[in-house]
């Protein structure tokens, strides 16, 4: 199943134009929506059906909401630490409560903090391209539309991302540690260990060993919440058109060479940088309609600039991916390689910091795997959150690898069924 290099120039267009057309485009905005049309439109062109689907999401939450939700939370604990006892402990309180909230709302996205943010609508949309016999099951390929605020912290020197997290997140456990202490303290040696009081505070010896380093490690706590508080949309080329014109290219492949047994989905999420919420809401919907019981889903990620293919064996949202499919995945790779020995080197391995759509059919037992595109020997995406995430930072050739993989998965699930 060999391709031409029109394929290549159909993809880079897409993503050219969505980006010259409607610009950056943030969860739930006018310029998200009006793309989502034009993609219904271009797909109108090739597809047997297609859809737009609109759901109510929170595009303030995550990951910006959270963010200074918990900043605020931890950044506010040193106030109580000078206070008489038991008031301390308060500090510890803050810092527990704030990682608590950074922990289910960022690695287990459980909206509980979703009551403080507006409610505003977005759309996912999709086109199916028919087999020519019976439908005996069904792959779904899918990028997102969305694009993300600039991620601050992704443009620093790894050197300096290494130094001003760890200092950062340093600033919590130093919180914790002497909150417990000087609670501990006062409560067993009472004033003993006081060296001043005024009013309502107590200054002991504890103090001066939390607030000297505060000096130091409190401004690296600052510049890492600042590192994930951009307000730049960017353009988003790689993250995520890419993942939408390659399955746009593969629907319009298909449409002229239709599998037999396959029905192929293909299509672009919307909010996706805002937690996955298009996936969501596809996923809750289709799922109870069981489209999604007899399926696939390829989550193309990332995929117009990389220097390697990630097969995601877990990320950070705790989704273990089918080992099934990516063994299939992997044989779909070597099949394509043999048509293009150039075509990018393949490696399976795991997302700490990291994650996808596929994420969302995981969680409701569906079967779900990513193909990411990523730096070499980083497992961060080239121009990751970026102002230079931009087409002219397109590679032609490496849409095409990611294509030219997935129709021979298509191929491959499609002849499973011949019998």
């Amino acid at each position: 199943m060999k391709v031409d290099n029109s394929y290549s120039d159909y993809m880079y267009n897409f993503i050219d134009t969505i980006c010259k057309e409607f610009g950056p485009r943030y969860s739930c905005s006018d310029a998200e929506k009006n793309a989502n049309i034009w993609i219904k439109e271009e797909l109108d062109n090739f597809c047997d059906e297609t859809f737009i689907d609109e759901f109510e999401t929170r595009p303030s939450l995550y990951p910006q909401g959270l963010t200074k939700v918990v900043g605020f939370l931890v950044g506010v604990s040193p106030l109580f630490m000078p206070l008489m006892f038991p008031f301390p402990i308060i500090s510890l309180i803050l810092v527990i409560w704030g990682i608590i909230v950074l922990y289910s709302e960022l690695f287990l996205m459980k909206e509980w903090i979703g009551f403080l943010f507006k409610t505003k609508k977005s759309s996912n949309v999709f086109g199916i391209i028919k087999p020519t016999g019976d439908v005996k099951f069904r792959i779904i390929f899918e990028g997102h539309t969305d694009s993300a605020r600039e991620m601050n912290i992704a443009s620093y020197k790894l050197r300096w991302r290494k130094i001003i997290g760890r200092i950062g997140l340093y600033f919590m456990f130093h919180t914790i540690i002497f909150s417990l202490w000087k609670f501990i303290a006062q409560m067993v040696s009472g004033s003993s260990i006081v060296l001043i009081n005024w009013s309502i505070f107590s200054w002991t010896i504890v103090d001066y060993f939390y607030f000297i380093p505060l000096i130091v490690i409190y401004p690296f706590f600052v510049l890492l919440l600042k590192g994930f508080l951009g307000k730049t949309v960017v353009l988003g080329a790689n993250d995520n058109l890419s993942g939408s014109a390659v399955s746009a290219a593969i629907g319009k492949f298909l449409s002229e060479n239709r599998p037999k047994n396959v029905e192929v989905w293909i299509g672009s999420q919307g909010s996706e940088e805002v937690g996955d919420k298009g996936a969501k809401a596809f996923v809750e919907k289709y799922g109870k309609l069981g489209a999604l019981d007899n399926a696939y889903a390829v989550v193309l990620e990332c995929c117009g600039a990389a220097e390697r293919v990630l097969l995601i064996e877990k990320d950070m949202h705790t989704a273990a991916y089918p080992k099934e499919l990516n063994k299939k995945l992997q044989i779909a790779y070597e099949n394509a390689k043999k048509d293009n020995p150039d075509i990018l080197p393949l490696e399976v391995g795991s997302l700490k910091i990291g994650s996808c759509d596929a994420c969302r059919y995981i969680h409701e037992g569906y079967k779900a795997s990513p193909l990411f595109g990523l730096e070499s020997n980083k497992k961060k995406a080239v121009n990751w959150h970026s102002v230079n995430d931009k087409p002219e930072n397109i590679s032609k050739k490496v849409l095409k690898d990611f294509f030219e993989i997935s129709l021979k998965f298509v191929e491959l699930i499609d002849n499973e069924f011949n019998s």
